[in-house]
C-alpha cells in the first residue's frame, strides 16, 4: 500500500527546504545517505527546528527509515501543540500514521489517522456524506482519506477501502500532484486484486506506474512492478511476472532500498525455481 504525504505550508523556509529535498535525494542516489540527512541541519539556511524536522521526516520516509522519521514528525506534532495550529497538528499526526504503517502497526496507525481527521477538516469518512462536502476539503483532506483506505485495507474492508479511494482519487486529478494520484491508483490495484478481479487490479497498477515514472519515483515504480508481478503470477502469466520483478529490482538497486531489493530478489529466486517445475514436471505439461 502506499500513502500520499499533505502538502506542506508554504513559509520563507519551504521554498529552501524543498531544494534541499532535492539535493539530498541526489546524494541518496549516490551513496551518501548520511550527508544527505546533515543538510537539513545546515546553519547555511534559515529555517526553524520544526520547519526542518518536518521536511527531514517526510524525506526520511521516502527513504525507507520509518523509525527515524518518527522521532522528526513528534517534535512537529509538540511545536504544533504550543502552537496551537489545528493544521499543523493534522499534518504531524498523517505523517505519524504513514511511519507507522510501514512499520506494521497498523493499530497505532490507525489512531494517528483518526487524530489527523480530527484536527483537520474531514469530519467524517461516511462516502455519502464525503461527496457533499468534497467543494469544502481542504487539499489535506485526501491525504487523510487515502489514510483511511489503507487503514480500512488491514481492516479487510473492502468495500469502504474502494469508495475513499475513488473519493481521494477524483480530489487528487483536480488538485494533486502525480504521486498522490499513483497512490491510490496503487491502492485501488491492491483492493481490485483482493476482491478477486486481476484485470482491474492489472489496469490501475499499470496507470499508477505510468505516474510514478513521470516523477521519476523509483521506489514505487520498484513496488508497483512487485504488485503487478504478482497478479500476472497469479493469472497464470509466469514469465511476465519475473520480468516485472527483475525490473523492480533495478529500480531499487538505483534508489538504495537494500531491504525491499533483498526482499523482491528471494521472490523472483522463488518464481524461477517454481517456473523451472513448471516447466519440467509432466504432469503439468
Amino acid at each position: 500500500m502506499s500513502d500520499s504525504l499533505p502538502p506542506t505550508s508554504r513559509t520563507a523556509a519551504s521554498d529552501i527546504l524543498m531544494q534541499l529535498t532535492q539535493r539530498a535525494r541526489l546524494l541518496v542516489s549516490k551513496g551518501k545517505p548520511q550527508e544527505a540527512r546533515a543538510l537539513f541541519f545546515s546553519n547555511e539556511y534559515k529555517a526553524s527546528r520544526w520547519e526542518r524536522s518536518l521536511y527531514l521526516g517526510q524525506f526520511l520516509l521516502e527513504t525507507g527509515s520509518h523509525v527515524e522519521s518518527i522521532e522528526e514528525f513528534s517534535i512537529v506534532l509538540d511545536e504544533a501543540q504550543q502552537q496551537g495550529n489545528n493544521r499543523l497538528r493534522s499534518v504531524a499526526c498523517h505523517n505519524l500514521a504513514v511511519a507507522y504503517r510501514n512499520l506494521s502497526f497498523f493499530e497505532l496507525a490507525a489512531q494517528f489517522q483518526q487524530y489527523s481527521i480530527a484536527w483537520g477538516d474531514l469530519r467524517s469518512t461516511n462516502h455519502q456524506s464525503l461527496h457533499a462536502e468534497l467543494e469544502h476539503l481542504s487539499d489535506d483532506s485526501a491525504c487523510d482519506l487515502t489514510g483511511r483506505a489503507n487503514d480500512a485495507i488491514q481492516q479487510e474492508d473492502y468495500a469502504l477501502a474502494e469508495q475513499l479511494l475513488n473519493i481521494s482519487l477524483s480530489r487528487e486529478i483536480l488538485y494533486g500532484d502525480a504521486d498522490s494520484q499513483a497512490a491510490d491508483w496503487g491502492n485501488l490495484g491492491i483492493v481490485k486484486g483482493l476482491q478477486g478481479n486481476p484485470v482491474s487490479a492489472i489496469s490501475c497498477l499499470r496507470k499508477a506506474y505510468v505516474l510514478h515514472r513521470q516523477t521519476d519515483n523509483l521506489t514505487q515504480m520498484g513496488q508497483d512492478l512487485v504488485h503487478l508481478g504478482e497478479l500476472f503470477w497469479i493469472a497464470g502469466r509466469f514469465c511476465r511476472a519475473t520480468r516485472c520483478l527483475d525490473r523492480a529490482l533495478a529500480f531499487f538497486s538505483r534508489s538504495r532500498r537494500l531491504s525491499l531489493e533483498q526482499k523482491t530478489r528471494s521472490r523472483l529466486f522463488e518464481m524461477q525455481r517454481l517456473l523451472k517445475v513448471k516447466q519440467y514436471d509432466p504432469l503439468l505439461n
